[in-house]
């Protein structure tokens, strides 16, 4: 009996404490978060320069190259002469024939580059020592044709057993005239030494 009245007292004061509210805190307190501590850097920050940079930019390589010559080679657009004289030998010999002792000897090549025939063509030896006259001093063809050429033998009387210098004058109808000449006998030919074709008319080559 006693035992449920204890019990009945007991779930008596259980629902008496359910229909009571016991508040939690008497004041609500407003938390507010501290703020985040400042972090010093060691390190300075970077301030940029003021003083400017000037890139330059690379130059470009300089390549060595070699240059490519191309020779041309061009006829030549100098007219030849109409009548052109070239001594090609000289000699010393004895002219006992005409008394005249020891002679200088000269062959020039006269070349006629024109269309003409040309007429009394005629070649004059002179040395820096003749004597008398010769009667080879001066020798002439009656023609020469166009496009050809002669070798005459012209003699004049010389020092003995001097060196000589020369020169030949040619002439031809039309009035042309030219000269060559020599320093020295001895650089031209040997004693006895006479061109092959002397007085002989032929082509040009």
């Amino acid at each position: 009996m006693a035992k449920r009245g204890f019990l009945s007292i007991f779930f008596l004061l259980l629902a008496a404490c359910g229909s009571i509210k016991i508040p939690l805190s008497l004041s609500t307190r407003v938390y507010t978060p501290s703020s985040l501590p400042q972090i010093i850097s060691p390190t300075p920050p970077f301030i940029p320069s003021a003083t400017p940079v000037i890139t330059q930019s690379p130059s470009p390589s300089a390549t060595a190259t070699t240059p490519t010559l191309t020779m041309t080679f061009q006829p030549s657009l100098t007219p030849l002469p109409p009548v052109q004289v070239e001594i090609v030998g000289c000699n010393t010999s004895l002219d006992v024939t005409h008394g005249m002792g020891e002679v200088t000897n000269a062959y020039p090549l006269i070349r006629n580059n024109t269309e003409l025939d040309l007429a009394q063509v005629c070649g004059t030896l002179s040395a820096s020592d003749e004597a008398r006259v010769h009667p080879d001093k001066t020798v002439c063809i009656a023609s020469l044709p166009p496009h050809h050429q002669v070798t005459l033998k012209l003699t004049v009387d010389s020092g003995f057993k001097q060196d000589t210098s020369i020169k030949v004058d040619v002439s031809a109808g039309g009035g042309y005239a030219v000269t060559d000449s020599r320093p020295s006998c001895r650089d031209l030919g040997m004693p006895g030494w006479v061109p092959s074709k002397v007085g002989v008319i032929e082509p040009v080559p």
